[in-house]
């Protein structure tokens, strides 16, 4: 491929990956807003559920019959695992802390996996890097704020719970990249969620939802989701890392936005200024690993 021909398609990656934050946003803002009065479980049923017929489609089409076939199994095992958790932990964390302090904790996830990729993937990382990820977990106690909030903050514990796993699948997707289809991944990711949600929503004997246009929300939050991965795998396509990645800063103000006008959260200086330190430190970080100095 000539290199006008992919500069040609830099542009629809970028659209795709802004199309892909302002999904991944939508479901944040849908589980915000049915959370109050349908339980997590529910709504990670119907998340699941409905996810799975465009992801099917799009596999069918793209692998036929190799559709389920991958090679890393116990790699594969791992992510399924970590998926289902750091999505769980996302899910809750919005539920009890809002959308806004639970996008901001999430930019950690680029800190975790600095911490993690020296034991994971024999990544050595500088000083420099260490610098940062110091700054960034000091961004986080003035999130935190234990002066006011106290350490053992239920909502914020789901919060770092989610941004550590989120750290966990892109290492674990890092790892199946080489080897095996997206698609199949997310496939056998997705099922697995689907049985694992289907047996807990039947075992807890959650209600179902009384008015159609909470089904309706809850369907659709399952096909964003659809959506919103295969939008993930088609940007990344089209466009390199290093120009989509200052992209995922769009998510703060769009969900700082939400959060405020649509769901009354308070967002007080000290997160704020919590947040300011945590983007700075995971932005140099992750141009220090693109440019690699």
């Amino acid at each position: 491929m000539s290199s006008n021909s992919t500069k040609d398609k830099v542009p629809l990656g970028v659209a795709t990956c802004i199309l892909e934050i302002l999904t991944l946003t939508a479901i944040a803002t849908i589980v915000r807003y049915v959370s109050p009065e349908i339980s997590v479980t529910t709504i990670l049923f119907f998340r699941y559920v409905f996810s799975m017929p465009l992801l099917i489609v799009i596999g069918v089409i793209k692998r036929g019959k190799s559709l389920f076939q991958v090679n890393k199994k116990v790699t594969l095992a791992a992510r399924t695992v970590v998926g289902i958790t750091g999505l769980s932990s996302y899910f809750i964390a919005i539920a009890l802390i809002g959308i806004g302090k639970t996008i901001a904790l999430g930019q950690l996830v680029t800190i975790f996996i600095t911490m993690l990729a020296p034991m994971m993937l024999s990544e050595k990382v500088g000083l420099r890097r260490w610098i940062a990820v110091t700054a960034g977990l000091i961004g986080t106690i003035i999130i935190i704020n234990p002066s006011h909030n106290g350490w053992f903050n239920f909502g914020i514990f789901w919060g770092l719970n989610s941004a550590f796993f989120s750290a966990l699948l892109n290492i674990f997707l890092r790892k199946l990249g080489d080897t095996d289809e997206p698609i199949s991944t997310a496939l056998w990711y997705n099922t697995a969620g689907t049985i694992f949600f289907s047996s807990l929503f039947l075992v807890m004997n959650d209600p179902l939802p009384d008015h159609i246009n909470v089904w309706l929300i809850l369907i659709s939050c399952g096909i964003l989701s659809s959506f919103q991965q295969f939008l993930l795998a088609f940007s990344r396509s089209l466009a390199p890392a290093i120009v989509l990645a200052p992209l995922q800063y769009l998510a703060i103000p769009i969900s700082f936005s939400i959060a405020i006008y649509f769901f009354n959260e308070s967002l007080g200086w000290n997160f704020m200024l919590g947040t300011i330190i945590v983007i700075s430190s995971t932005f140099y970080i992750s141009i220090r690993s693109r440019f690699n100095f």
